[in-house]
């Protein structure tokens, strides 16, 4: 399924996500793969785009925010929402390439980021498309053998939160647990260091400290 502007959908949680002329918006689904557990599935796919605008960009700028974000200098680029159904991995995706992002909701502006604000040029929506699934398709189906850790090492060589402080939530109402983020273990769960040891986090929300 795939649109160039999405008028209603959901985010992780309770956020609500937000679409405007010239974002990609767009689901992929894919048998799954019994050796990838579902909570490695964002992971895998967050690198694949990361890669990919990466590519289109010719920067090597774009980051990756644990759970499912690609940032740009701090500013959100494109986000994910996977989710495992009975014999599929729906893989939702939304990337901003040619948004103008003075057309940001007022709260939002500052926050975000698009593929023409930062390379100051327009994108084929089909080009993104292409590069896209074929960077997804390669990941997903384990990219020619590519081992998971070999993956996860990459993914943390473009992880915004490694070596910061920060706070996760794993669920609503929960005090955030906060700590120093070391990365992703060997699972590909997140790493957070707080006064009470290592934790290892398979799922939550990161939240501002």
């Amino acid at each position: 399924m795939l649109t160039s502007h999405q008028t209603a959908g959901r985010g992780r949680g309770s956020h609500v996500w937000w679409s405007a002329a010239g974002s990609l918006t767009v689901t992929f689904v894919f048998p799954n793969d019994p050796q990838i557990a579902p909570h490695q599935v964002p992971l895998l796919a967050g690198l694949a785009a990361r890669n990919a605008v990466a590519e289109l960009l010719g920067d090597n700028g774009v980051q990756l925010k644990w759970p499912n974000d690609l940032l740009y200098g701090g500013r959100k680029l494109g986000g994910l929402l996977c989710e495992r159904i009975l014999k599929v991995d729906l893989v939702g995706l939304g990337i901003n390439v040619n948004l103008d992002v003075s057309a940001a909701p007022k709260h939002l502006r500052g926050k975000v980021a698009s593929m023409f604000d930062i390379s100051g040029r327009r994108f084929e929506m089909t080009d993104v498309l292409i590069a896209v699934s074929g960077h997804l398709h390669a990941m997903i189906s384990r990219g020619g053998e590519r081992l998971f850790a070999e993956m996860l090492r990459e993914y943390d060589a473009h992880h915004a939160l490694r070596g910061r402080m920060i706070g996760i939530v794993s669920g609503d109402g929960e005090q955030p647990l906060r700590g120093k983020c070391e990365g992703l273990d060997a699972m590909g769960r997140l790493l957070l260091r707080s006064r009470a040891g290592l934790h290892h986090i398979i799922s939550g929300q990161v939240v501002a400290l």
